[in-house]
């Protein structure tokens, strides 16, 4: 402030000093007061030389405004590339700060970490009510484009998933405000743009999908190859206890029990599959196909009695071919409706000092 202050002062000393020599000369230094060209020099040389200024400025916007356009596309590209990018990279810092890989793994790939609170006392003949504290198998989320927005070509088309983040899914809680969770519409948008730039290819899901599905077949022989393509990709959803299976700490380091799922097809997040549920759903097979491979359209009717679809259910025809979808539907088909209603399991495990 000082300087600024100081440099003013200097400007209006130098200023006056200069002014005093011009007092009483006014008549002498006005310019309109001196000696002016005549016609003939004003409309003859500075005539042309205006003009020919003129049509060189002209010259110069005819050749440079036809560059600016050409270049126009290429700065609103590098500006919206860069929008993106600074929205990828404030998803990325938004999801290490909500903890959201701890559930989903550091590498997207899904992991077994989120922690949750169960009531598996119908898994004992003689409970009614049995809380454990155990963790639930969180899905992975470098294919969730392959599962979810199947149709979405660009970050401007994706709903689901984002409708995924603000109401949340299953023991997944809401994030969006909306949805009763603490984060606002541009935070959401930058995870779904982060989660954008993570995508695998659907080559790359669909060698992974074989992978897993391989390993196991090789440790379950005794299960067909339907059976299995069904605890992969559809159990999470349609089995009791699915993803919280496995030993589970009991409260107050009371000791562990082992988790089991429900039977296959039961119904949880999703309905009861069954031979009798999808006969009356999808009395032709191929309807069921292709439903399981496109997934349901949010309120879009779907099946015989013309329900509405919502994003809760999938598509899996971007990552499993027709001859796998169509296993997982003759086994949900073949599921007795009398055995998922049986839950009646022998006690697992008498709870205990692990000490």
């Amino acid at each position: 402030m000082a300087i600024v202050v100081i440099g003013w002062a200097i400007y209006v000393f130098v200023n006056i000093r200069q002014a005093k020599a011009e007092v009483g000369s006014e008549i002498e230094l006005a310019p309109n007061r001196g000696v002016m060209p005549d016609d003939e020099e004003l409309e003859g040389r500075r005539l042309e030389k205006v003009q020919a200024f003129g049509v060189l400025m002209l010259l110069i916007m005819a050749l440079v405004l036809p560059v600016y356009w050409m270049l126009e596309g290429g700065r609103r590209s590098g500006a919206e590339t860069a929008f993106s990018e600074a929205a990828e990279n404030r998803g990325e810092a938004l999801a290490a700060e909500q903890e959201c890989t701890d559930c989903h793994g550091a590498d997207l790939g899904g992991a077994r970490f989120a922690p949750v609170v169960l009531d598996i006392g119908h898994q004992f003949s003689d409970k009614e009510s049995y809380v454990i504290n155990t963790t639930w198998e969180a899905p992975s989320l470098d294919d969730v484009f392959t599962r979810f927005d199947t149709d979405a070509e660009t970050l401007d088309e994706v709903s689901e998933v984002r409708q995924i983040l603000v109401y949340g899914r299953g023991v997944m809680p809401a994030w969006g405000l909306d949805g009763g969770g603490p984060l606002n519409d541009q935070e959401i948008d930058d995870l779904v743009a982060w989660l954008w730039r993570e995508r695998l290819s659907d080559e790359e899901a669909q060698e992974r999908a074989a992978a897993r599905l391989a390993i196991e077949l090789a440790a379950n022989p005794d299960r067909s190859e339907g059976a299995v393509l069904f605890d992969l990709h559809c159990a999470r959803c349609h089995t009791p206890r699915w993803p919280g299976r496995g030993p589970a700490q009991l409260p107050n380091n009371g000791g562990t029990v082992e988790v089991l799922p429900g039977p296959d097809g039961a119904g949880r997040y999703g309905p009861p599959l069954n031979s009798v549920s999808l006969e009356r759903l999808f009395p032709e097979i191929e309807d069921h196909i292709s439903f399981i491979s496109d997934g349901a359209a949010d309120n879009v009717p779907f099946g015989e009695f013309a329900r509405l679809g919502n994003y809760g259910m999938p598509g899996f025809g971007r990552v499993l071919d027709e001859d796998e979808i169509r296993a997982i539907a003759e086994y949900e088909r073949s599921l007795d409706q009398e055995s998922q209603a049986a839950v009646g399991f022998e006690l697992l495990d008498e709870a205990g000092d692990d000490e």
